[in-house]
């Protein structure tokens, strides 16, 4: 193979003389030299020192001269010349349109719709697979339930101990400060008890959950489809939803009363330390009074939220995974969106929730 030669520019007055190689790895030692010479142009072209000529190259001899066949050019590259000119010339330069806030935020609409429709086809599917589970209770996979109420439930104690402890603590502190003021410390118990059972040791369980095992489930399962493991279920004759999505629902929905529980403990114990050393209501007392004024459907309100609760972040972190490309990308931003949806459906039904029982008088 001929060893190639160096492009080069000549100036003759108003004309430029080509030599040697004008192909792509070559172009970069008359680049600058090209660039500054197109912009005192349209030079007339002297191309008979021409050896190679690529697209790239032609392109630069465009913008170098004018609408002319350069002179003495070989017959071979002007079909290509001719071409790459024509390509120049006939796409139109058209600005990318602007998008109007109208449009934006029909996007916005239009894509939460799209969530919203794909969270309840993944609901429907979810039903039915547990009602072919009711009908055969062997075919659940236990080992991965189990595991998902490990890793959702016994590995998320400490963190969620240790927040519904000082929410405990907060809240008796607060409250404290007013109560003493009226010489009413004594009503620190129904003002600790009642807030954690009905709202705050479900809806603060229901936040770290969703921040933790949600995002868990959406990025666990957006890896497996860009992995085609999904597919290759599907390729099997097995379905996904019974195989992936249904282990980690029942999971978390048997986790969520637990960590509920043990969060109505720990903020107990924080309220109760404040009150023995802030009010004056020692721990005996403060225990005593419990049963005496928080009725126990209090307890149980808050349990049955935190059923729904796990229901609904397993559901919103299970189809989020469904929906991502499997890319980084699609995969962070489904992640995102995951815990973001999760967290935003826990306080709309704690809302709706606290209405309903409300009107119910509970």
């Amino acid at each position: 193979m001929d060893a190639s030669r160096p492009p080069g520019l000549v100036v003759e007055g108003d004309r430029l003389r080509l030599e040697g190689d004008w192909t792509t790895p070559t172009l970069a030692l008359v680049a600058d030299q090209a660039l500054a010479l197109s912009r005192q142009g349209p030079w007339r072209l002297e191309a008979r020192g021409v050896t190679r000529l690529d697209s790239n190259g032609a392109r630069l001899l465009v913008w170098l001269g004018d609408d002319a066949m350069p002179a003495g050019l070989d017959s071979r590259w002007q079909p290509l010349l001719t071409l790459v000119r024509k390509a120049l010339h006939d796409t139109p330069e058209r600005a990318l349109p602007r998008r109007g806030w109208l449009e934006g935020f029909g996007r916005r609409v239009l894509l939460s719709l799209d969530q919203l429709h794909h969270l309840l086809a993944t609901l429907g599917e979810l039903c039915l697979a547990l009602l072919a589970l009711l009908r055969a209770p062997h075919r659940l996979r236990w080992r991965e339930t189990l595991n998902v109420v490990v890793a959702s439930g016994a590995l998320a104690v400490p963190i969620i101990a240790l927040l519904a402890f000082l929410l405990g603590g907060v809240l008796a502190y607060q409250g404290g400060i007013q109560l003493r003021t009226f010489g009413a410390n004594i009503f620190i118990v129904e003002l600790v008890t009642l807030t954690l059972f009905r709202e705050f040791g479900p809806l603060i369980t229901a936040i770290i959950v969703a921040g933790r095992s949600g995002a868990a489930f959406t990025a666990e399962l957006a890896t497996m489809r860009g992995n085609r493991e999904i597919d290759a279920l599907l390729t099997l004759g097995m379905s996904p939803v019974e195989r992936l999505l249904l282990p980690k629902w029942l999971g978390l929905v048997i986790a969520m009363p637990l960590l509920t529980v043990l969060a109505n403990a720990a903020g107990l114990a924080g309220g109760v330390l404040v009150a023995d050393l802030m009010l004056g209501v020692d721990f005996d007392t403060f225990l005593a009074r419990v049963p005496q004024v928080v009725a126990g459907q209090h307890f149980w309100v808050g349990i049955g939220k935190s059923v729904v609760f796990g229901m609904v972040i397993a559901l919103v972190g299970c189809s989020e995974g469904m929906r991502a490309r499997g890319d980084a990308e699609s995969i962070g931003r489904n992640t995102t969106s995951s815990v973001v949806q999760a967290i935003f459906w826990v306080i709309v039904l704690d809302a709706l929730f606290s209405v309903l029982f409300n009107l119910m008088g509970w």
